[in-house]
Parts: structure tokens; C-alpha cells; sequence
């Protein structure tokens, strides 16, 4: 990354704050070599000190997986990053990160783990077998999952029988100019927003004893039924459930419009 690429996104969200426009949060991607610059940590932090960005407000992505020779400079700097209030993610987890080592996942404390599903085929069963198991390991290490690159309405289907609630991918939205972008006022996700699904992908949906039924049957989701709301003003929006959640409120007359509380 270039330096100056953070300079120009937190000079954009100043502009924003200006012109009133609902403040946004940003990813912006590294590489392991980018902590090799000098000060590399003190001239971020007096990037967005200069415009008054909140450090949340920031995410960093890593783009590639760090060899043996960056491991000690990249771990202390992705430390003392998410010390200061940003988020770190390991992206392309699926794609040029496919071999992300053990090692890895032991010694690094990532906010985020992004897995891109470009190269998985929903037609495939041992293909959704490996993706659920990535997002559940992703939970339980208190990772919360993204899932990047879907793309067709089948595999987004999928996504959400997991329970994935951050997801990007052009089925979803496009990308746009930045003239445009700088315009937009209601479809991006707020902080709270974000805060708020965030919390919701470490809740693990899947069967934790996933483990003990067949692994080549069709059914990934928890056999008990599951749900979740989210209750506001007397109002319940159910924002996930499984197939058995869906059998069990039809069996009792219950839809997900009779939301009142």
C-alpha cells in the first residue's frame, strides 16, 4: 500500500463528515512488505490523526500470506495495529491464500478472515463440506468470518444457511466510480451496523457436532431450530434461521412477519 492511498480514503472520509454524508468504514489492502517502510505504524497514525479519523474506521487487508522472513516484523505491527483501534483481515483465505499455515491462525490475532469462494462450486458436496468447515473453524477462533466473491444467487443461499452475515460480492453491489461513491448516502453499512452483524457471525450456527453425522449428507445447518432477531422499538426482524426454525414456526402457525414482541 501505498501511503498515500490511506491519506486519500481519510481525506475522503473527512469530506464526507463535511458534506454531512453518513461516515463509512474502509479496507484498505496490504502486503507484508508495506511494514517494512520506516515508521511504517507512526506515519498511518499521523495520517489519520491529521484528518481526525477514528482508528474504526479503518480496516487493513492482507493480501498475501506472510513468509517465514516478515513473521516477527508483520506480527508485532498487526499487534500494535489492532492496538490502536484498527481491524486487521486475512483476505483471499480460498485463493492465494489457500495454503494459510497453521502457523498462521496460532500466532496472529486477526479481527477478520476472508474467504473468497470463487473457486468453490456449489454443485459439489465435498466443496460446501470444506467452506463450512473454514467458517466454523473461523468461529471458533473467534474469527469472524466474510465471505468474498459470491456471486450467483446458489452460493449465496448457501452463505446464509451458515449464518454468514458479511458478505461482498457483485451480486450484492457493484463497484462505482469514486465520484459516485462519494455521493452515496444510504447503502452503506454504518458502524453500528457493522459493530452489530460483526457480533453476529461469532454466533456458531452450524451443528457443533457436525462431526458424528454423515458427512456427505446434504444438510449442514443445526438439526434443533435457530434463529436470530434483532428486537428494537417492540419490533423483531428475524435476520437468520435454519431449514428446521422454518419447519417448526410453520408447524406452529407462526411466520416471520408476526414479528411483534
Amino acid at each position: 500500500m501505498d501511503l498515500h492511498v490511506l491519506d486519500h480514503v481519510c481525506q475522503l472520509l473527512n469530506q464526507r463528515r463535511a458534506d454531512n454524508l453518513p461516515t463509512i468504514p474502509v479496507s484498505i489492502n496490504l502486503s507484508p512488505s508495506d511494514f517494512n517502510i520506516d515508521s511504517f505504524i507512526d506515519q498511518v497514525l499521523g495520517i489519520t490523526q491529521k484528518y481526525q479519523i477514528p482508528h474504526n474506521m479503518i480496516q487493513f487487508d492482507l493480501m498475501t500470506q506472510p513468509v517465514a522472513v516478515d513473521q516477527q516484523r508483520l506480527k508485532d505491527a498487526a499487534a500494535n495495529l489492532r492496538k490502536q483501534g484498527f481491524r486487521i483481515c486475512m483476505d483471499r483465505y480460498g485463493r492465494e491464500n489457500n495454503d494459510l499455515s497453521t502457523e498462521t491462525l496460532l500466532e496472529y490475532n486477526f479481527d477478520y478472515l476472508k474467504v473468497d469462494v470463487r473457486s468453490f462450486n456449489t454443485n459439489r458436496q465435498r466443496a460446501k463440506i470444506i467452506l463450512a468447515s473454514v467458517i466454523n473453524m473461523s468461529r471458533l477462533l473467534k474469527i469472524v468470518p466474510v465471505v468474498k466473491g459470491g456471486e450467483d444467487q446458489a452460493m449465496l443461499n448457501f452463505i446464509r444457511s451458515l449464518g454468514i452475515m458479511l458478505t461482498q460480492g457483485r451480486l450484492l453491489a457493484k463497484e462505482m466510480p469514486e465520484e459516485e461513491l462519494s455521493q452515496e448516502r444510504d447503502n452503506f453499512e454504518s458502524v453500528e451496523e457493522r459493530a452489530l452483524f460483526s457480533g453476529f457471525n461469532h454466533i456458531n450456527v452450524l451443528d457443533p457436532y457436525l462431526e458424528t453425522r454423515d458427512r456427505l449428507d446434504n444438510n449442514f445447518e443445526n438439526p434443533r431450530p435457530n434463529s436470530i432477531f434483532i428486537v428494537q422499538s417492540q419490533q423483531a426482524k428475524l435476520v437468520y434461521c435454519n431449514s428446521a426454525f422454518r419447519s417448526w414456526t410453520g408447524c406452529a402457525g407462526m411466520t416471520k412477519r408476526s414479528g411483534n414482541t
